[in-house]
C-alpha cells in the first residue's frame, strides 16, 4: 500500500489574467501554494481517492480566491488540472502495490 507523508504541494497555481492576455490553456502562476497531505489515506481505496481529490479541491479554492467568480473558478480548474498527473500516478502506484500484496498473500501457505 502506497503511503506518503506529503503529496506534492499544489505548487504555484494558475491565475488566468482578467484582461484576457493569457490563452485558456496557458498556465500562469499566481505564486500561492497549498500543501496537501495524504499520508493518512490508502489510495488503493476509492473512498480515500475521493477524499484526496476533495482536499485538493479545497486547497485550490484557498489559493484561487478572487473577487471575480469566473476567474476563481477558472483558476481552480487549471490548478486541479496541473496536479492530475501526479495524483493519477500516486493512485496507480497504490493500486499496483495493493494488487501485488494481495497476490503474494494468496500464494503463501503455512
Amino acid at each position: 500500500m502506497f503511503r506518503s507523508t506529503l503529496f506534492a504541494a499544489l505548487g504555484s497555481l494558475a491565475l488566468i489574467a482578467t484582461a484576457g492576455s493569457a490563452s485558456a490553456g496557458e498556465f500562469i502562476s499566481n505564486g500561492r501554494t497549498s500543501e496537501v497531505r495524504h499520508g493518512d489515506l490508502d489510495l488503493s481505496k476509492a473512498s480515500d481517492q475521493q477524499q484526496l481529490r476533495q482536499r485538493i479541491a479545497r486547497a485550490a479554492s484557498r489559493v484561487c480566491k478572487s473577487d471575480d467568480r469566473s476567474t476563481a473558478q477558472a483558476c481552480k480548474a487549471m490548478a486541479i488540472a496541473q496536479v492530475e498527473a501526479p495524483i493519477s500516478a500516486a493512485i496507480a502506484r497504490a493500486e499496483t502495490s495493493e494488487r501485488y500484496a494481495d497476490a503474494g498473500a494468496k500464494g503463501v501457505q503455512n
